[in-house]
């Protein structure tokens, strides 16, 4: 991946990306106290977790620090795992006003991310996902993370919520398009 800064301002880059894995999608888990990633081959049955973790913030940094470590860490993701596809979470209301302004800023700049790689951008709500890891949209978050380690033969369960999210999403991805593929086949 290549970062040049621009004499312009001290945010403009110019990115490079390799070709992109028609069988990889990108999961995300927005937030601002650290972004939740996953990283699935969807060739193989069941997906293979590729990579999984969290995009770092500064912890005292302000809100635009905070945005621009989300972008370089997508950004980062992207060139190294060159996936087709980026599969995030649709917002929900929340009451606390404060918070989802942060979130949504955090999501607008994995679109924008995932947008300027060229990727195929998939947007699921909090009850797809959960309907699509466990068959019922009420499920709790451990019910996922269970069902994530018995999906996808974990040996251990994902525990930190963003993460074990970001997998769900991005197996919400997967399921999707092996969905596609076979409607599309019996075509």
């Amino acid at each position: 991946m290549t970062f040049k800064r621009s004499t312009r301002t001290s945010t403009s880059r110019t990115r490079s990306f390799s070709t992109p894995s028609l069988t990889t999608v990108l999961g995300i888990d927005p937030g601002t106290t650290g972004m939740g990633y996953a990283l699935l081959d969807m060739s193989t049955d069941p997906p293979r977790l590729l990579d999984h973790g969290l995009v770092g913030t500064p912890r005292f940094g302000s809100g635009a620090e905070k945005l621009v470590a989300i972008a370089d860490g997508i950004d980062g993701l992207i060139a190294t795992h060159t996936p087709a596809y980026l599969a995030l979470e649709r917002l929900y209301f929340n009451k606390n006003v404060k918070t989802a302004m942060a979130v949504a800023e955090a999501r607008g700049v994995a679109l924008v991310c995932g947008a300027r790689a060229g990727l195929v951008i998939a947007e699921y709500t909090p009850q797809e996902v959960k309907q699509s890891v466990t068959g019922t949209g009420g499920a709790d978050k451990r019910a996922v993370q269970r069902m994530i380690v018995h999906v996808l033969g974990l040996s251990e369960p994902i525990t930190q919520d963003n993460v074990a999210d970001a997998v769900a999403i991005a197996l919400t991805h997967a399921h999707r398009v092996k969905f596609a593929a076979a409607i599309a086949a019996a075509e």
